[in-house]
């Protein structure tokens, strides 16, 4: 009778051991259901917020208010010479392309507080790809276009706000834009420290200072190939805010003509509809 006993007690045992790892085995499907549940909600919230976001973003730019439809650049170089009277130059290369950036605000179809500009700003500035060199970016007084000019002052270190000025006379040593468009953004990139002591000893023909010094000084273009980006923002007066990131690979060769900086310059004009468009934010 105890041994029966005994044998109906490990059975009630054992029935209670299944019944509680049942329970446990319940309790951790359903936590998982509950994760899942949340994350699925999560990814719908995220998905949903997307959505409204490219909707709200495609109904603010049924029609382009602001863009950039040329883009105009110069590349060459120049130096700095560390020796005098010696027959053997030591200089410090600067590869430079200046940039000009023409807003197309549509001033054809009238001027409004939707196209005339209150605030400009150049920030989020990125080199990309450059494998010699230390790369800046300066803003560049159109009067000096086409020629080194590196000024510590004008160097933009995190980001560049524009004066805007509705009338009277742009002062071009300055950041300054007509709020109407009609002058262009004018940037200057710089790369230095490409190469240490270039020290350059062939003197049978005159040094001249331009990007000719890039081939005499042995300094590959594929070593100062460069893509540079940045964001413009603009605000109008209408406190609308339009943003548009702009990349620019730096002119140095054009294979199709067979020519390059080498050369001693590099010019490119770029033109077209729409080449950077401003996308309404807000």
């Amino acid at each position: 009778m105890k041994k029966k006993t005994l044998i109906i007690d490990d059975i009630k045992k054992e029935e209670k051991k299944q019944f509680i790892i049942k329970l446990i085995i319940l309790l951790v499907i359903f936590v998982i259901c509950v994760f899942i549940g949340i994350y699925m909600l999560n990814v719908y919230l995220v998905n949903k917020e997307f959505s409204e976001d490219i909707a709200k973003i495609s109904k603010l730019n049924t029609e382009t208010i602001f863009s950039i439809d040329r883009i105009y650049m110069y590349s060459s170089a120049d130096a700095k010479s560390n020796e005098t009277n010696k027959p053997i130059w030591d200089l410090d290369i600067f590869q430079y392309t200046d940039i000009a950036l023409y807003i197309n605000n549509r001033e054809e179809e009238g001027i409004s507080y939707e196209n005339t500009i209150k605030s400009l700003t150049i920030d989020n500035i990125k080199f990309n790809g450059l494998e010699t060199g230390t790369a800046s970016l300066y803003y560049k007084n159109v009067n000096d276009f086409g020629k080194l000019s590196n000024i510590e002052e004008n160097k933009i270190d995190n980001s560049l706000n524009f004066n805007i000025i509705n009338s009277g006379e742009v002062d071009y040593a300055k950041p300054e834009l007509y709020s109407n468009c009609q002058n262009p953004i004018t940037l200057e990139y710089v790369n230095s420290n490409m190469k240490e002591e270039t020290k350059i000893s062939d003197i049978s023909s005159p040094l001249i200072y331009d990007g000719s010094l890039l081939k005499k000084g042995g300094i590959l273009l594929n070593n100062i190939k460069c893509t540079i980006s940045f964001r413009i923002t603009i605000i109008n007066y209408y406190n609308q805010k339009f943003v548009a990131t702009a990349y620019i690979d730096v002119p140095l060769e054009d294979t199709f003509n067979n020519n390059s900086i080498y050369d001693g310059k590099m010019i490119k004009n770029i033109e077209n509809t729409n080449i950077i468009k401003f996308i309404r934010v807000e």
